[in-house]
C-alpha cells in the first residue's frame, strides 16, 4: 500500500473523529438548549398557575365577602368575546383584581362607581361602573335590576357573571343560558368556583401545556 494510500486514510478517519465529536457537541449544546427552554417554560406556567389561583380565591374572597354583609355588586368576567363595547361605556381602570378594592368600590353607595358592573379582562379589573344589557327573558321575581343585567350580557356574548343580591346576600353565576344559585360558604364557594372556571372560562388561555 502506498504511502499516498496510507495517507488519505489516516486524513479520512481524523476527519470521521472530528465529524463524530462535531455531532455529539452540537447534540450537548441542544439537549442543554431544549432543557433550559423547558424548564423556563415550566417555571413560566407554574406561576401563571399561582396567579390563576390567586384570582380565582380573590374571587372567591370577594363574593363571600358581599355576600355577607348583603352588598349587592355584579363582576363579569371577559371570556372569548371581546366587551370593549362596555368597557368604554364604563369608567375605565386598571387594577389587580383584589378583594379590599372590590369592597372600596361597592361598599360605597355614594360613589358614583358604585352602580353598574366591573368588568375583568386577563385577571385585571378594566372597567367599573359599566351598564350592560338587561335579560329579555321571563324569570322569577326575586331577581332585579342587577340580576337582570348580569344575565342579559350573558346572552350576547360569551363572558361570566357573577351577582351578589343585596336583599338576600345570594351569589348568583350566569354563563350563556345557564343560571346557577352558588354557596356563600367560602370552601364551599372555592369548590364551585375553581369546577367553574375550569369548565367554562378559557382557562388554557392562561395555562397552556404548549
Amino acid at each position: 500500500m502506498s504511502n499516498k494510500i496510507i495517507f488519505i486514510i489516516i486524513i479520512s478517519l481524523l476527519g470521521l473523529v472530528l465529524l463524530i465529536q462535531i455531532v455529539f457537541l452540537f447534540r450537548n449544546l441542544l439537549i442543554g438548549y431544549i432543557k433550559n427552554k423547558n424548564h423556563l417554560k415550566n417555571k413560566k406556567r407554574k406561576k401563571v398557575i399561582e396567579q390563576v389561583d390567586i384570582f380565582i380565591n380573590n374571587v372567591v374572597t370577594s363574593l363571600a365577602k358581599l355576600s355577607y354583609d348583603k352588598i349587592g355588586g355584579i363582576i363579569i368576567i371577559e371570556n372569548r368575546d371581546n366587551l370593549d363595547k362596555y368597557i368604554n361605556l364604563g369608567t375605565k381602570v386598571k387594577s389587580d383584581f383584589l378583594p379590599e378594592f372590590i369592597t372600596s368600590i361597592f361598599y360605597n353607595h355614594k360613589s358614583p362607581l358604585h352602580d353598574g358592573a366591573m368588568i375583568v379582562r386577563d385577571l385585571k379589573i378594566c372597567s367599573l361602573s359599566s351598564y350592560l344589557p338587561l335579560t329579555r327573558r321571563i324569570i322569577s321575581v326575586e331577581y332585579g335590576s342587577r340580576h337582570r343585567a348580569a344575565f342579559g350580557i350573558c346572552e350576547y356574548f360569551d363572558c361570566l357573571s357573577f351577582v351578589v343580591s343585596e336583599t338576600s346576600g345570594n351569589i348568583t353565576f350566569a354563563y350563556k343560558s345557564i343560571i346557577r344559585r352558588l354557596s356563600s360558604n367560602p370552601i364551599q364557594l372555592t369548590i364551585e368556583l375553581t369546577e367553574i372556571f375550569r369548565k367554562f372560562w378559557i382557562y388554557n388561555k392562561f395555562v397552556r401545556k404548549d
